[in-house]
């Protein structure tokens, strides 16, 4: 016997060799012709051609030796056998006859080929090629090749035990049996004279003793579900269209490994994807139902996209869920059971509710196993979210053995091999509880998904192995429903499911995140107006379609600012397409023309004091005859101070055109007052001093400068468009060169000073308004920004005394440590904030506000807030360009609850909407109200299926609460429901009135029939 440590390397080589043989005979395909820029040529395998995004065709022609009858045939077609990214070399369709067989790629070289063909005779075959994303010419290769099947077969059984033996050795297991049959089964391979008797003898032999590995196996072997997978980012470094022909050739690959492989089992998320199916490519969305109907192919994953999780608003979140399930269930039939996003970065702690409510009862994702920091304890555990909702929760644990950053890293693109299968059981943390792991494997992003090397080895890991998990033939459902089994001894995890890594996501591409949080406003203000007004006009079919399109521009690499230029030209695009639609959706209101008269509309649930501003400049009159404070705005428009308007109320004013003389003063003084502070300038026009005239407090911590722009060096170790990494105050650079400082607005509602800086070669100019009783400051702010790799953030330093900072987050609110005493807390030194961060002591606090800024940094007595990252890949000159944008310092006494910081935020983002003329209203009064403070009436809509009104309210204060939702209209009945709009009980109506009592931080969905 060969000496032992040598055992492993002779085994590998005779293995290795073996496989050389499993191709019998190889011919090369020509002549070829290629088809370039419309034209047809002359083409020699393995020359060089092509460039980045283009099509290209190539043709020929073969028949089937009769001699290859009795053997398996394929078509062979790749560019480089070294490459394996799909998205950088070509990705190609192959057509025989004109039938569309299957797709190749990087990945899937090779296109076995049905019975049919060998009785075909000459067969003309038509390559399709796209060339990928990276500017480079490539060859291309094209074969026949006979299998000889024994070699195929024993070369699997001998890859499988080998692969096995090696996952063993790693992971723990009786490697001396393994190497002993090893040894054994080698030894009976004869090469002398390849595809003899005598060979084939020898694979017989060592087949049969390779097959009592899976004899007098123990039963209770570990288990590993096996599902078949191909994560396909919508866009990131592709266009949607792509992303949309990725998806049909990978589809088609799946089709033509299913037909081979009986066991292959399935799954793909993103209804959107299936859309474009049903659009673009109908008989592959046919083939898709076909396999669903078979029980083949698992449609799953909740949501319409997998969306950023973090940035998107509540609203949004249950839109995605809503518009993704219906999909499901009127295409296929299905009720979608599993929120699938392998790749999200970050998790919000609201989702527990959304997917409770949502009839979505699973969790799956893997991408927190990328933590810089920290290990969650767990793969199997109940997560509970801020208001106590739980939803079980697993995280894919496949072990990826060539890319692994972190000791606990695990992929959702994984291999499917003994190695993989071994490890990854032994990675998952709750083996004392559960034998059986979930394992997505296969190739994403344009790579076809599983290969036939995964499936030849799933083929033999069904069966049990010593010490080896075996694979099961399931589907991810009925995984998540054993492990439910387990409900009693699962651990739970608290609160959000922060990701320690990505976090520069929260700032990257600000105007796409812009577009997104003024966009969601605006479908939620437009389905409230038309609710209340317009009803029998209800346009629900184009506010459906817009709100797919803001859904879709939410996967989880659009609007986290991680995707190539033209992803976002187009999504520019489609958001002011939006934008004009809803324009023209508002100009259909009711509206009756009146020159010099506005209504002015107040889309939020809860009644305001707000300002507006109106083109036409004069005396402001209310209907009742009310003259209204109003002064000229630096931008020659009038602001009006409206008094108290109501939940989704209004307010008709009229204007009386008029000259209105500004009077300014001409020397800005380094110390000033309003009715609200006294402030104090450095000699860099910064803020040095905030003093609450009101609280008699100073706000700012000595020495410190309040809104201290800081330009901060940031080059990420690995993603830039992604990344900030914990070293980013490394360098840094204050931005306090001053241009100009003047007084451009004094007057009765706020006084504003305007101040240019240059950093660099940039500018940044800020109208800082100081409204007068509000104890609010606006910085509006816009910026021509053009330096590259430079993160640009607003410090507020503030002087209250706390350990945690509150930020808001999709339906509530969730509070994180300021300090760094762990690791935990070190970790989130940026974090996500939806529309406010507050710090706050025993009575009073300071909320920092934003209409479409999400990266926070919270220290002791600081906030700070990201502005501009401005990363250099994938996007080169991401974030260059101009930018505009509004953060506010917002002062309270008491806590952030008493203090309506949550009714500031919104007054800040959502501004009381100006219609030209007099809105007709059969009831003057808004069409809604609730009682309690600290409930949100968030959303009014019409019903999906039915005639009725669905009013989502929630509590986001953390307080029980009973009220009563009030209308001006008489209620017939109303129902409490799902986020599926599914009734779930009958509500007390009394009058105009319904009953509701709220848990903390509890979402309610509410239908109402009007009388």
């Amino acid at each position: 016997m060969t000496h032992k440590q040598f055992e492993f390397e002779r085994i590998r080589k005779l293995f290795y060799k073996l496989g050389r043989y499993k191709v019998k005979e190889r011919q090369n395909l020509s002549p070829l012709q290629l088809k370039q820029e419309g034209t047809w040529q002359d083409y020699t395998a393995g020359d060089y051609f092509g460039k980045k995004n283009t099509h290209y065709e190539i043709k020929g022609r073969f028949q089937i030796p009769a001699a290859w009858h009795d053997l398996p045939v394929a078509f062979e077609g790749f560019s480089d056998l070294s490459q394996s990214d799909n998205s950088t070399n070509p990705q190609m369709q192959l057509y025989l006859n004109g039938e569309y067989l299957q797709a190749l790629d990087a990945n899937h070289r090779e296109v076995v080929l049905p019975e049919k063909w060998k009785e075909a005779g000459e067969i003309q075959f038509e390559v399709k090629i796209f060339s990928g994303r990276e500017e480079k010419k490539f060859p291309l290769h094209f074969h026949l090749v006979a299998y000889d099947q024994a070699t195929y077969d024993c070369y699997y059984d001998l890859a499988t035990i080998f692969d096995a033996w090696r996952g063993i050795q790693k992971y723990g297991g009786n490697a001396t049996f393994y190497q002993e049959k090893l040894v054994e089964a080698v030894n009976c391979l004869d090469f002398r004279q390849v595809y003899s008797g005598n060979y084939y003898v020898g694979l017989e032999k060592a087949q049969a003793i390779l097959a009592t590995m899976n004899e007098n196996v123990c039963p209770n072997q570990p288990k590993v579900t096996a599902v078949g997978h191909t994560h396909i980012d919508l866009a990131w470094l592709w266009t949607v269209q792509q992303g949309i022909d990725k998806g049909e050739r990978s589809f088609q690959t799946v089709f033509k490994l299913m037909d081979e492989y009986p066991d292959y089992t399935f799954l793909h998320s993103q209804p959107q994807m299936y859309q474009f199916m049903k659009e673009t490519y109908p008989q592959i969305y046919a083939e898709i139902k076909k396999r669903i109907q078979s029980g083949r192919w698992q449609a799953e994953g909740a949501m319409w996209v997998e969306a950023d999780c973090n940035l998107t608003s509540g609203e949004s979140l249950v839109r995605q869920i809503l518009y993704g399930k219906r999909f499901f269930k009127e295409e296929f039939g299905i009720e979608s059971q599993i929120l699938w996003l392998p790749d999200v970065f970050g998790y919000s702690a609201a989702l527990p509710q959304i997917l409770k409510k949502s009839k979505t009862p699973y969790f799956m994702t893997t991408k927190l196993s990328w933590n810089q920091f920290n290990q969650i304890p767990y793969d199997s555990f109940y997560w509970q979210g801020i208001d106590g909702s739980k939803v079980l929760t697993h995280f894919i644990t496949t072990v990826s053995e060539h890319y692994n950053p972190t000791p606990y890293y695990s992929t959702y693109n994984g291999l499917l091999d003994p190695y993989t299968v071994k490890g990854s059981f032994e990675r998952y943390q709750q083996k004392q509880v559960n034998d059986e792991i979930l394992l997505a494997y296969g190739y994403g992003d344009g790579g076809g998904g599983p290969t036939r090397e995964m499936l030849e080895y799933q083929k033999r890991l069904m069966k049990p192995l010593p010490d080896m998990p075996t694979i099961t033939g399931d589907h991810a459902l009925s995984f998540f429903e054993r492990l439910s089994e387990k409900q009693a001894q699962l651990p739970t995890w608290f609160g959000e499911l922060y990701f320690e890594y990505h976090r520069g996501t929260l700032t990257s591409i600000g105007k796409n995140k812009k577009y997104n949080r003024q966009i969601e406003f605006l479908l939620q203000t437009l389905e409230k107006l038309y609710t209340q007004y317009a009803f029998d006009q209800y346009p629900q079919a184009a506010l459906e379609r817009m709100w797919k399109v803001l859904l879709l521009n939410q996967f989880h690499d659009i609007l986290p600012g991680s995707s190539i230029e033209e992803v976002y030209e187009q999504t520019t695009l489609e958001y002011e397409a939006i934008l004009a639609e809803c324009q023209t959706l508002l100009l259909q209101l009711p509206l009756e023309p009146a020159t010099d008269y506005y209504t002015l509309y107040n889309s939020l649930g809860f009644a305001r004091q707000s300002v507006a501003k109106i083109p036409l400049i004069g005396a402001v009159t209310t209907l009742a005859g009310q003259v209204l404070t109003s002064q000229v705005t630096h931008d020659q428009k009038l602001l009006v101070a409206l008094p108290e308007v109501g939940a989704l109320d209004t307010v008709t004013v009229q204007v009386t055109e008029k000259a209105m003389p500004v009077s300014l003063k001409k020397q800005v003084d380094k110390a000033f007052e309003t009715p609200d502070f006294c402030v104090v300038l450095n000699d860099q026009y910064e803020i040095i001093s905030l003093f609450d005239k009101q609280a008699q407090r100073e706000i700012i911590p000595s020495g410190q400068v309040l809104n201290q722009l800081i330009a901060y060096e940031d080059v990420p170790m690995d993603y830039d468009a992604w990344d900030i990494d914990v070293y980013y105050q490394e360098k840094y650079w204050l931005v306090n060169q001053v241009d100009s400082v003047e007084w451009v607005e004094q007057g009765p509602i706020r006084d504003t000073l305007n101040i240019r800086r240059r950093f660099e070669n940039s500018t940044i100019d800020q109208m800082i308004h100081f409204y007068h009783g509000t104890k609010r400051i606006d910085f509006e702010t816009k910026v021509d920004w053009h330096l590259h790799q430079v993160l640009l953030k607003a410090q507020m330093p503030i002087d209250v005394n706390t350990l945690e900072a509150t930020y808001d987050i999709q339906f509530g609110n969730v509070r994180r440590a300021i300090h760094k005493n762990t690791t935990w807390d070190w970790a989130r030194f940026e974090s996500c904030g939806q529309k406010w961060v507050d710090l706050s002591e025993g009575n009073y606090g300071v909320s920092i506000l934003s209409d479409s800024k999400y990266g926070f940094s919270a220290d002791f007595q600081k906030i700070g807030i990201s502005l501009i990252k401005s990363a250099i890949d994938p996007y080169p000159q991401a974030d260059i360009g101009q930018h505009e944008f509004t953060y506010s310092l917002y002062a309270h006494e008491s806590s952030w609850q008493q203090g309506k910081t949550m009714a500031q935020a919104f007054d800040l983002n959502v501004p009381l909407l100006l219609l030209e003329g007099q809105l007709k209203e059969e009831h003057p009064q808004g069409l809604f109200q609730i009682s309690a403070s600290n409930i949100l009436l968030d959303t009014v809509k019409k019903a999906e299926d039915e005639a009725s009104v669905i009013v989502r309210l929630n509590e986001f204060m953390n307080i029980q609460t009973d009220t009563k939702l009030c209308s001006t209209r008489p209620i017939k009945a109303a129902y409490l429901c799902n986020l599926l709009e599914e009734v779930e009980e009958d509500l007390l109506v009394e009058g105009n009135s319904v009953k509701l009592k709220f848990k903390p931080y509890e979402i309610q969905t509410v239908k109402i029939i009007f009388a």
